[in-house]
């Protein structure tokens, strides 16, 4: 009897792992055959550097449509007339400054600190300046300043602006096409001869 209580608490492990696998390869059965299929590789169109580079360009105008076409940026020359012997006066000084979308002070200071010079405006947006200027010279200060505080160093476009931070005192140029941004550089006084007014000022003040 003990022999016979011994058969029956036997457990044969291995047969039980085998009806288990046997029941998975069933189900997997039921549910639908996995077939492998072996493909060939086969070798793409090769580009060159050039066809990738203008697919790169073509990427960036269709995302970026102000990026990829580039206006010309036209301003009116400066007019400048003589007011009397001694000064001159830059007539279409304001129209210039809305065109440029500039604060007509900012382009004062500028003027007048790169002519070493004084100067004022009059009630029909007339720059008088004191010196014998030329429109030539006027001309290339005025693309002077275009260059420094109009166009974007990026994308080399005239869309932007000009705004003062509160904290730093400092201009920054703002492009409107890219997003860039940069401190715009700060207004130095350049070249001022010395006339016999101002020694006579020095020396009265001594």
């Amino acid at each position: 009897m003990a022999d016979d209580g011994e058969e029956q608490l036997e457990f044969d492990f291995g047969k039980k792992k085998k009806k288990s696998k046997d029941k998975k390869e069933k189900t997997e059965g039921e549910d639908g055959e996995v077939t492998l299929v072996s493909t060939e590789w086969e070798k793409g169109e090769a580009y060159s550097y050039d066809d990738l580079l203008s697919r790169l360009y073509q990427i960036i105008e269709d995302k970026n449509p102000l990026l990829g076409t580039t206006k010309k940026y036209i301003m009116k020359p400066p007019q400048v007339v003589r007011v009397g012997s001694k000064k001159v006066g830059w007539v279409n000084f304001t129209e210039i400054c809305n065109l440029m979308k500039r604060p007509v002070d900012h382009v004062i200071n500028f003027v007048l600190a790169e002519f070493g010079t004084e100067g004022s405006t009059t009630s029909d947006g007339q720059l008088t300046l004191k010196g014998a200027y030329k429109e030539k010279h006027v001309e290339s200060l005025l693309r002077k300043y275009i260059r420094e505080f109009v166009t974007c160093e990026m994308c080399k476009s005239a869309n932007t602006g000009l705004d003062k931070d509160q904290s730093t005192r400092l201009w920054t140029v703002n492009c409107h096409n890219c997003g860039a941004s940069r401190t715009a550089a700060s207004i130095k006084a350049g070249y001022h001869a010395v006339t016999r007014a101002d020694r006579r000022a020095a020396k009265n003040a001594a």
